[in-house]
């Protein structure tokens, strides 16, 4: 899933608080077909909502007409990403009663669970203590989160299942296996010495490439290395400590080593530049998201379909992916409730999994993960990232303003092309005066 910035007008201090003030524009009902509540009378209705992306396509092409022929009328409802959050946050606030399933971005999960307008899913049915879950993805779907620290309100809450895992998305590593050994380089410093070695040979013209546009793209970036090298963004009470001394290490190879050893203009790089450089043919290694890397084998989209494998990202302590997922969750308005109960368990099954996978996304269980015949290279490597080590940001409502006050600063280093450890201390104070004016202290 593309994890682009969170644009939202909700007070986040009402969030906190438990009491959230939205006001958000009418949907027009003639954008639904003429659907209104009342009209939704049939048997296996379910209204679905989601935002446009391509980690959608596999669902809409493979397993929507599986779900026709189960009985299901599914009403496909897609919207630009700008705009889906707050039209189905003001949806479920407003009891508008327009959706039966939002196909919500993970990092949405906390506002939605603040506000109280998700169906708790384990009180319908959905059982969340399934081993056949991934775990990292099926702990997204509870608010408040079952481990971490909590905002405030939240702190002696028991947590519910407010939304179940829809399509796996996570970062790995994509390699050229012309210039490293099989699985790719196992460390941060090895992806640098060996990628030089492949440009002396005239292999490559770069060992690596990342996105260094400032806000979520550079954040995106930073964050596998970041937490490999042992970094943690805040303690138990919401203090910002990625200033650690371990942070402060990955920002500095962050905005020097890694910095030197990628293409120039490497600071206003996003994805489709990274994509670009990676599926060109230039570099030999990049960090990225599963909707970009299942081109890597594409003749269509890559110039060196045979010389790209994917394996687990870099380490240093460890080697932790950042996670983000499509996630669906039920608002208490639905018009077909038990309809789209009935349609994650069915779509969530061991079955439908594996025909999942075999259409070339990344399941949410374990038994998707099993088919024989797995529809891109990625899908077995997706497992190995999530046994080693993969995580999704920050489980707070604030996260996106979060990570644009550090991203600016780590912005500012990388230009420079130093200063990564001061740049995480300008940040903390910013984060700090944040989230107290936010209310978390």
């Amino acid at each position: 899933m593309k994890n682009k910035y969170l644009m939202s007008t909700v007070n986040r201090r009402s969030l906190l608080q438990g009491m959230v003030a939205f006001a958000a524009s009418p949907v027009v009902l003639g954008s639904l077909g003429g659907f209104t509540p009342a009209a939704a009378a049939d048997a296996k209705k379910v209204i679905i909502g989601a935002f446009a992306d391509g980690g959608l396509t596999p669902f809409k092409d493979k397993i929507m007409p599986l779900a026709k022929a189960a009985g299901f009328d599914l009403t496909f409802l897609e919207d630009e990403y700008g705009v889906t959050l707050e039209k189905w946050f003001g949806d479920a606030k407003n009891k508008g009663g327009q959706y039966d399933l939002y196909l919500l971005d993970d990092p949405w999960v906390p506002q939605f669970g603040a506000a109280d307008v998700l169906e708790d899913l384990a009180a319908a049915g959905i059982d969340g203590a399934s081993k056949d879950w991934v775990g990292p993805m099926i702990d997204m779907g509870y608010w408040p989160p079952r481990q971490g620290p909590r905002v405030k309100g939240f702190e002696t809450a028991t947590p519910k299942l407010i939304c179940v895992p829809f399509i796996g998305d996570l970062q790995t590593m994509t390699y050229r296996t012309d210039v490293y050994p099989e699985g790719g380089p196992k460390t941060w410093e090895e992806m640098i010495e060996i990628g030089k070695k492949g440009v002396a040979d005239g292999k490559i013209k770069y060992p690596v490439v990342f996105r260094g546009v400032a806000g979520n793209s550079i954040m995106n970036s930073w964050f596998p290395v970041f937490r490999s090298f042992g970094g943690e963004f805040f303690d138990d009470k919401w203090n910002p400590i990625f200033n650690s001394e371990k942070g402060k290490a990955s920002a500095e190879f962050f905005v020097d080593t890694m910095k030197k050893n990628a293409p120039q203009g490497i600071v206003e790089y996003d994805s489709d530049q990274e994509g670009a450089a990676i599926l060109g043919g230039d570099v030999g290694a990049i960090v990225q998201y599963s909707g970009n890397a299942v081109k890597a084998n594409d003749p269509k989209q890559s110039k060196v379909p045979d010389k790209l494998g994917f394996g687990v990202v870099p380490k240093k302590e460890a080697g932790i992916a950042q996670m983000g997922i499509f996630i669906a969750g039920v608002p208490k308005s639905a018009p077909n409730k038990a309809n789209a109960v009935e349609f994650l368990k069915w779509y969530t099954s061991p079955d439908i999994q594996g025909k999942l996978a075999e259409a070339g996304s990344i399941p949410v269980t374990r038994s998707g993960f099993a088919v024989k015949d797995p529809g891109n290279k990625l899908i077995p490597v997706a497992l190995q990232q999530l046994d080693a080590g993969a995580e999704p940001r920050p489980r707070m409502p604030d996260w996106a303003k979060v990570e644009e006050l550090i991203g600016i600063e780590l912005n500012k280093a990388l230009q420079a092309g130093s200063g990564g450890g001061d740049a995480l201390d300008h940040a903390v104070p910013l984060v700090k005066g944040y989230l107290t004016q936010a209310g978390y202290f």
